[in-house]
């Protein structure tokens, strides 16, 4: 009789680093085939290190989404953003370097290329967006000189959903052979909870939702001064009664959240409830308030 060879069930931990809008929490997304990472057009949408379990019959993994690395940052939420990447980065066992070639390449590569470089972990190189890269969009050549110092690199649409099973494979295959316990602790934590297999509490992936909702209709009306928070979920079997509050730092862009006659604010609640709705297949009823709160970002940076 023929032997079968049984492959070994590998468990690790990968982190995805990149610029500003490079699709790391979209292909995050594409990767476990549901929406774990928030995302939006604007930098900065991810502001914090996510965690997410993937697995297979070939092992498996913990997901670290990480925040875009900023070039220049005067301000304590991007100063606090650039902190994050680099805390990921020391545990790895996989480490992805994602590029956008669909845009030339700036000092924020350099940044990204030099964090991947001083890790031990193996490493991918993975360019993404080659739905984009046409024509003059075509940027490949501004970073093919990098393949070398990389063990695979695979090119895929994130948004798109391609070539992503090839990518979880090339991952699998750098993953070692040995677990480690630290892992496997982590692992067990993580999967105790109830819901999606994330990092985030239920009112921080709430305030999440909410506020790449804000970031979606708002777009450039309003800078890097919102932020969310979710005082109550409270369950009553019927419905899922939800109270939170967007923060900002001024008055002027506290009316510009809100709108004319109270536009913006309701769509941003209707969006954020639709898709609380379906992610929870429970009626919601989510209540929405605008205040202003100078010290947020104090607050924000010191937990």
């Amino acid at each position: 009789m023929r032997k079968v060879i049984e492959e070994k069930v590998k468990i690790g931990r990968v982190v995805i680093l990149g610029r500003p809008n490079t699709g790391k929490s979209t292909l995050l997304n594409a990767i476990m085939s549901q929406k774990v990472a928030i995302t939006s057009p604007m930098a900065q949408t991810t502001r914090k290190n996510a965690r997410v379990v993937f697995s297979s019959e070939k092992g498996k993994i913990i997901f670290s989404d990480t925040p875009g690395i900023i070039n220049k940052v005067s301000d304590l939420v991007g100063k606090r953003v650039n902190t994050e990447a680099p805390k990921e980065v020391g545990r790895a066992d996989v480490v992805i370097c994602l590029l956008d070639i669909s845009r030339p390449k700036t000092e924020e590569e350099n940044k990204v290329i030099g964090l991947v470089r001083k890790s031990k972990a193996k490493k991918i190189l993975v360019y993404n967006k080659i739905d984009q890269a046409i024509g003059s969009k075509d940027h490949l050549a501004e970073y093919n000189y990098l393949e070398d110092e990389f063990d695979e690199v695979i090119s895929v649409s994130a948004i798109k959903e391609t070539n992503i099973k090839g990518l979880i494979n090339l991952i699998f295959e750098l993953l070692p052979e040995k677990d480690s316990k630290l892992t496997e602790e982590d692992l067990e934590i993580m999967e105790s909870k109830k819901g999606p297999v994330i990092s985030l509490n239920s009112k921080e992936y709430i305030a999440e939702i909410i506020r790449e909702k804000a970031y979606l209709f708002l777009r450039k009306e309003v800078p890097y001064s919102v932020n969310v928070e979710v005082d109550e979920v409270i369950d009553k079997k019927k419905l899922i009664l939800i109270k939170a509050r967007i923060l900002t730092t001024a008055n002027r862009y506290k009316k510009m959240i809100i709108g004319v006659g109270g536009k913006k604010i309701r769509e941003i609640g209707y969006n954020a409830r639709k898709e609380l709705e379906l992610m929870s297949s429970r009626k919601v009823f989510l209540e929405l308030t605008v205040e202003i709160d100078k010290h947020w970002a104090e607050r924000d940076i010191q937990k």
